[in-house]
Order: structure tokens, then sequence, then C-alpha cells
């Protein structure tokens, strides 16, 4: 029972230590997100809720769109621990992204504000050959 208990409290521990170790790093630095998308450490979901048309512009590497005002209906993940990582033109828009997230139960949101934030290369859709 005694060793039960013993390491039950080191897997506890074990938890909590890496949660806070995971919640102390800001990914709303441009430097933070910068690793996370180079280093793949681990899953998180990179949504540029803009326009198609400004995503089309550029966008951060790794990044999905998903505009702000039909986020609700096109939810990245069920998960709701899932780290999500909002981004606009200005912080406007992914506030309320945020908010919407929160507000549907996702615990492990982060706005990063405006893309004008991101100091580094921005992507451009490949243009497909019908396009071309």
């Amino acid at each position: 029972m005694r060793k039960t208990l013993i390491i039950c409290f080191l897997l506890l521990t074990m938890v909590v230590l890496w949660a806070k170790a995971d919640s102390e790093v800001d990914y709303t630095d441009p430097a933070e997100l910068k690793n996370l998308i180079e280093s793949q450490d681990r899953e998180y979901f990179l949504i540029d809720v803009r326009t198609p048309s400004e995503y089309d512009s550029g966008y951060i590497p790794t990044a999905v769109n998903i505009p702000f005002d039909v986020l609700a209906d096109y939810l990245p993940t069920e998960h709701k621990e899932a780290l999500i990582i909002v981004y606009c033109r200005s912080g406007n828009r992914s506030s309320i992204a945020y908010n919407t997230l929160a507000d549907l139960g996702f615990e492990n949101v982060v706005d990063f504000g405006g893309i004008s934030r991101w100091q580094h290369e921005l992507m451009l859709p490949e243009k497909s050959a019908a396009n071309n």
C-alpha cells in the first residue's frame, strides 16, 4: 500500500511539473512560436483567423485558415485541452477567436495577436497546375 502511494505521489508530481513547465512557455512571444514551429516537440494548432484572401497573401508556417466568423463551426480539434494559437492582421479578430474558443470550453488557447508581430518568413500558398 505504501509503495502504491509513493508511486502515485511521484506520478502526480511529474504531471504537475510538466504542466507548470509547459504553461511557462509564452507563445505570444514570436521567438517562442518560431521555436514551437521548428521543433515540432508537441502537437498544436496554429489558426489564421483572417479572410482567405488575407491568408493567401502570406501566413505563418504551419497555419491553417479558419476565419474567425466561422471558427465555431469548423473547429480545428475536438480535444478541449489541445494547444490552439490564433492570430489575425491586427489582433482584433484573434481576440474574438480566443473568446469563442474559450467559451466553447477550450482550455489552452493563445492569442498571438497580429501577424505583423511575426518577423520571420511568411508562407505563400502553392499554385496548382490548373492556375498556371
